[in-house]
């Protein structure tokens, strides 16, 4: 979630609101409110409506045209035709760095000249400054990235080189901050330079064995590359690392994998070895208080290409590595004491399930089970390589008992410790990587979503592993037999049950039924999630053709709306927001499984009211569509711009 800064924005909406007109949806669904419609002289093509996260600019412009649009009073704040302007029929090279709000437009460097840059004023159109010096190839470095890539917020500053240097310029006045002379030690291929991701430092390579290294603001050389060396960011930003952070022992941990790097080579991404390297830190010196190395095996994410199913976990006593079995069957969950790094013990456990769907289709799901939790010395860990939970001596790892075997569901959502009990939830959606084999060409690589599972509740006496109250005892109790768990949740000792027909308040120490609300009642179809939003203490169910807001206090249903949903993610994950409540949305047209969408609504859940109705496709877009903190999107037609307000 991203932090609320938009205050201005939300004020300025409001404003807006009186003086928009509303756009009509078939099917009279409400629609979202139109703030502004901007009917450009062009259709983009290079630019293709670029624009801030708040929506302030968007950049549009073919090779031969460019203007800026304010997208918050829906003006176009300026206009440049390059032929009139700057003497140039076109510009195919144009670039916007939207930290400094500078665009730098011009034509390709030839061998008998340097083409002048043009750095221009993105809030004006004015230009700011021109420089015939500064080439835009040379080597390894490109102007195209050099001039988003390599900017230094705190000077202003852009890296730019010349034939002669290498100079640090302020993007917006053209001034020299400093130039740094050199010499090609090698040939013209062999240079690079850039701001080096980790340090404050600027990398210039002039041959194959000689670089320089200088500090950003002040283009000073040093020698002691490792005193500007952020360690935190650089290993926490790694392809292969992840970061957890223990705040109550004032340090954090890191898992960085080493990779295959001969199959970097063939396939352009790295795969990630079985060794892992674990470094705990002191969160404020950054200090190494310990580092470790273990066999970690772990399934690849064939469609991401960038993220492998292993994780750090900690309960407040162990630090877990959950992982895959192998190539040892007993091993998968790797148990380390925080303070040392020390091994303390193991136990089977998966980090993705993978099955054949066919004989060409195969499914992969990412963390099927849940975290272990711990509680006066005892450590609870679902087997789902054999369908059991295990309960273990949270120090030694000496077995203490398992469970009989649960139905093979595909996802277990919840573990809940409570009275003595472990309540454990099973069943549930899950997004699954699928890699389908062709008769030609080259297997297909995708994610699908699949919400049909075997679902069930199984209560374990934490001191021997028997059941003492399952999804039957519910059954039996309240003479209701359910198909589906859509969500199992503990407030203020209490355990709220949704089931595909009922919401229950059971008692968690015997599985009685306490209170419950008649969901189907409402005549919305069968529930198949359910929302708790604890800020609000409010919980939301998502039915087949309507939502449900309830009252965990007095188990009261505070509103509806009628509506059809589509069994997925929330829409509102896709739409920049930045409060789950406020900011809710659903897919109401479309297919889950195959992860289509035609349609989606933003609902008000204080008024219980949907506030309006959109394509769905607009979710998904290469570049985002919503403002950040979600409360505006916008949708394009040709040379047509609309912008909508989502609340």
């Amino acid at each position: 979630m991203k932090t609320n800064r938009y205050s201005v924005i939300l004020l300025l909406t409001v404003i807006f609101l009186a003086f928009s007109r509303p756009v009509t949806i078939a099917g009279g669904d409400p629609s979202f409110r139109q703030l502004q419609h901007i009917k450009l002289p062009f259709t983009p093509a290079v630019h293709y409506y670029t624009h801030t996260g708040d929506f302030t600019f968007f950049l549009c412009s073919t090779k031969s045209d460019m203007l800026m649009i304010d997208g918050i009073n829906g003006k176009i704040l300026w206009q440049k035709n390059f032929e009139k302007d700057f003497k140039n029929k076109k510009f195919s090279n144009q670039f916007w760095n939207k930290k400094a709000n500078v665009i730098l437009v011009y034509d390709e460097d030839t061998k008998k000249g340097i083409a002048t840059k043009y750095f221009i004023d993105g809030k004006t159109g004015n230009t700011l400054w021109t420089s015939d010096k500064y080439i835009s190839d040379l080597g390894d470095y490109e102007l195209s990235k050099g001039f988003t890539n390599y900017f230094d917020d705190a000077t202003n500053g852009v890296l730019l080189p010349t034939r002669e240097s290498v100079d640090l310029v302020n993007v917006v006045t053209g001034k020299t901050i400093w130039s740094k002379p050199i010499t090609l030690t090698g040939k013209s291929k062999d240079f690079d330079c850039f701001i080096m991701n980790y340090y404050d430092l600027v990398k210039i390579i002039t041959g194959k064995d000689n670089e320089v290294c200088v500090t950003v603001d002040e283009g000073k050389e040093v020698t002691n590359v490792n005193a500007y060396f952020n360690k935190k960011k650089y290993l926490a930003d790694r392809q292969h690392a992840k970061i957890l952070d223990i705040p109550e022992k004032n340090m954090y941990v890191l898992m960085i994998s080493e990779t295959i790097y001969g199959f970097a080579a063939i396939t352009g991404f790295n795969l990630p070895s079985f060794n892992m390297n674990f470094m705990a830190f002191n969160d404020k010196t950054d200090e190494l208080i310990w580092s470790k190395n273990y066999h970690v095996a772990c399934e690849y994410d064939w469609v991401s290409n960038d993220d492998y199913f292993a994780k750090l976990h900690y309960d407040g006593v162990n630090l877990y590595i959950e992982h895959n079995p192998g190539p040892k069957t007993n091993t998968g969950l790797t148990v380390l004491d925080p303070l040392t790094g020390e091994m303390k013990w193991e136990t089977t456990f998966t980090a993705s399930e993978r099955k054949s769907s066919g004989l060409t289709k195969t499914l992969t799901t990412p963390f099927p089970a849940p975290d272990p939790v711990t509680l006066d010395g005892k450590t609870y860990v679902v087997n789902k390589v054999k369908n059991i939970v295990s309960c273990f001596d949270a120090e030694k790892g000496t077995k203490i008992w398992d469970s009989e075997k649960f139905p093979d569901a595909q996802k277990i959502p919840t573990l809940i410790l409570s009275n003595g009990l472990l309540i454990m939830g099973y069943g549930g959606d899950a997004l699954k990587c699928a890699s389908i084999v062709q008769d030609k060409g080259p297997n297909i690589e995708r994610y699908e979503f699949n919400n049909k599972d075997k679902y069930g509740i199984n209560a374990y006496d934490v001191a021997t592993g028997k059941i003492i109250w399952s999804n039957e005892t519910i059954e039996k109790k309240a003479k209701d037999k359910f198909d589906l768990i859509a969500g199992l949740q503990l407030i203020n000792g209490q355990l709220f049950c949704a089931t595909d027909k009922n919401f229950f308040i059971l008692d968690p120490k015997n599985g009685d039924v306490l209170k419950s609300t008649p969901i189907a009642a409402e005549k919305l179809g069968d529930t198949w999630k359910m929302f708790y939003f604890p800020k609000e203490n409010k919980i939301v169910l998502n039915c087949e053709k309507g939502i449900v807001k309830i009252d965990p206090a007095s188990l009261k249903i505070e509103g509806i709306v009628k509506t059809s949903t589509v069994p997925f993610y929330q829409a509102s994950k896709f739409m920049n927001g930045d409060d789950e409540f406020q900011d809710y949305a659903i897919f109401t047209e479309g297919d889950g499984t195959k992860m289509t969408f035609k349609e989606f609504a933003s609902i008000d859940l204080e008024k219980m009211a949907i506030r309006g109705v959109g394509k769905g496709d607009l979710l998904f877009k290469e570049v985002s569509r919503f403002s950040e903190g979600g409360e505006m999107f916008y949708d394009t037609d040709g040379e047509e711009l609309t912008i909508y307000s989502v609340k």
